[in-house]
């Protein structure tokens, strides 16, 4: 004869089951959306918080304007600046001589680790990441922060951009059947055809650090393609490079830009990184978030840092990208809406993409080093 669970024992049970629910789990949202709020209440106390940050975030009074509109009590002493290098210099300048100004930081992730991280004027920010939709890790790729420090606390990167070998072609000159990997830039047919900008750290150190370390191209690559085997010519003025191409003096160009170009209708255009057999990379330009040390608006600096990483931040932060050249850059937040996002950067679940901000590659050196060495071998 089967045992028979008295009904009343059973209405017993599931009573103490949601009691134990309600009383352990319920109360953590709304607990983080009090403490969010207390943080809010405190950040218009404080009245103002100040950002520096680099002209290529994107077009920044975008962002400025949709923080402004969500918190008007609170003022935003907003400091664009060209480079995150200069951004850089402005702060140590201001420091050494006992003025603490600014909260927050947006800039290059090289950068902001090597010079702000390693110059011990951050801190740590993922403790201040309070608002819920920011500390739900099931809203960003792959289900995680990212930083670029070995911490994982101070340099948090929340842009996403496409990267590949950094080849541009002139449309009528080039089939692109003829290029399916990156080493087939080295066919003796290209040699003397190849232009490129003289690589520097602060202009494109991100795309070659991508090319160093990459597992199916790496140095060999960059000795052979720098070091005289294809006589390239550089230029040292992008829209130098960029008139070649589009006027087909030359058929093939390394680190080009292009947006004027495109924008006058010329037939001129980047390789896609998808193209490549070599599998292509998620990486940030420049889109890496600090929180300074000694910020004079602690309560405000987090207000910021938490409205920026939020969906609604996010979406900002990808309007203010418009231009041709910014069709692959987005957020790694998984939540923004579609029509916001361009095709070109949307991630593509079946690609198992290389990451390429962290920090054990953003040292500049060895990559730089290569490319002079091979460039002297080269007689240029």
């Amino acid at each position: 004869m089967k045992n028979q669970t008295d009904p009343t024992d059973r209405k017993f049970v599931i009573c103490l089951l949601l009691t134990f629910t309600s009383v352990f789990f319920a109360p953590i949202a709304p607990a983080a959306q009090t403490r969010w709020e207390d943080v809010v209440r405190a950040a218009e106390k404080e009245g103002e918080v100040t950002v520096y940050a680099t002209n290529s975030v994107g077009e920044l009074q975008v962002i400025w304007d949709a923080f402004k509109k969500k918190f008007p009590k609170i003022k935003l002493n907003s400091v664009g600046i060209s480079t995150t290098a200069e951004i850089v210099t402005k702060v140590m300048a201001e420091r050494r001589a006992s003025q603490f100004l600014v909260d927050v930081v947006l800039g290059a992730p090289g950068a902001t680790y090597n010079s702000l991280h390693r110059g011990k004027a951050l801190d740590p920010l993922a403790p201040a990441l309070i608002l819920p939709e920011v500390t739900d890790l099931s809203k960003w790729w792959k289900g995680k922060h990212r930083y670029v420090d070995p911490e994982g606390q101070y340099v948090f990167v929340y842009q996403s951009s496409l990267y590949g070998p950094p080849v541009y072609h002139q449309t009528k000159l080039v089939s692109l059947d003829s290029i399916r990997s990156v080493w087939d830039l080295l066919d003796p047919k290209w040699k003397g055809k190849i232009i490129g900008l003289w690589p520097r750290a602060n202009y494109v150190s991100t795309a070659l650090l991508f090319m160093y370390h990459h597992p199916q191209i790496g140095p060999k690559f960059l000795e052979r393609f720098y070091g005289g085997e294809m006589d390239i010519t550089y230029f040292s003025d992008f829209r130098q490079g960029t008139d070649w191409l589009a006027a087909g003096k030359y058929p093939l160009c390394f680190l080009c830009r292009l947006r004027r170009a495109q924008e006058q209708g010329l037939p001129v255009a980047e390789i896609s990184p998808y193209h490549f057999k070599e599998a292509p990379g998620i990486g940030s330009n420049n889109g890496a978030i600090g929180l300074m040390n000694a910020q004079p608006h602690p309560s405000a600096a987090k207000v910021f840092i938490n409205w920026y990483l939020s969906r609604e931040g996010q979406i900002a932060f990808r309007q203010a990208n418009n231009t041709i050249e910014d069709e692959t850059t987005t957020s790694m937040r998984e939540d923004l809406p579609a029509n916001v996002v361009p095709e070109a950067a949307r991630r593509r679940k079946e690609v198992d993409y290389i990451e390429i901000s962290r920090h054990d590659w953003m040292e500049w050196k060895p990559v730089g080093d290569l490319i002079n060495a091979a460039r002297q071998k080269s007689g240029k």
